[in-house]
């Protein structure tokens, strides 16, 4: 307003992906879970490729175990979804449910609640997490995030699953937030070359 030159700094956004776990490492994860609803609970939040949040508020009635889906209700951005589970991930679901009783909280009946009959927080399943993690002797960097969705999204495009695919999954609207996730290691990099880059002759 007054002719004089403001300059602003502007922060960037960081899109590199510092950290994901490997395939090994993630089995590593369940196979020292031996807590039936923990598994559960873990199994639900990377194969769905679910935000913590979006698992504190799954209902018994979002989930459709014959046609292996979960509803995700207001998800990033306030957007309703749904999101896949797998057949290993739905068979420790139903032996979950057959010994759980059912609770209404607030007038719904969470999928997951705590030993206090309360639902999940994330800061609650973090604190699990980590003692797993711990557990599982996984010394790499990375908390629930990087669990749930880098991890599984990084694993699917290592073993070429097409990106506008992985954005589905995710939920992203935007392509480009699935963008970070297009790097694989070194070794899957090189089967792949390996696999495709040859002549015929």
């Amino acid at each position: 307003m007054l002719g004089e030159t403001v300059k602003i700094p502007i922060l960037t956004r960081n899109e590199t992906l510092p950290y994901y776990f490997t395939e090994d490492e993630i089995s590593r994860f369940f196979a020292v879970i031996h807590n039936l609803k923990h598994l559960c609970l873990f199994q639900v939040l990377f194969c769905a490729c679910l935000r913590a949040s979006e698992l504190c508020a799954v209902d018994d009635s979002d989930l459709d175990l014959e046609n292996l889906t979960i509803r995700v209700r207001e998800g990033k951005g306030g957007s309703d979804g749904y999101a896949f589970l797998t057949n290993d991930c739905a068979r420790y679901l139903r032996q979950y449910l057959s010994i759980r009783p059912s609770m209404e909280i607030d007038g719904r009946q969470p999928l997951f609640y705590t030993e206090y009959g309360n639902r999940w927080t994330r800061g609650a399943m973090s604190r699990i997490y980590y003692y797993y993690k711990e557990d599982a002797k996984i010394e790499k960097k990375g908390g629930l995030h990087v669990f749930a969705r880098h991890s599984s999204a990084t694993l699917m495009t290592a073993k070429g699953v097409p990106l506008n695919v992985v954005q589905k999954l995710l939920r992203h609207k935007d392509l480009r937030s699935t963008l970070r996730y297009a790097h694989v290691d070194n070794t899957i990099a090189r089967q792949w070359y390996n696999r495709t880059m040859r002549l015929e002759r």
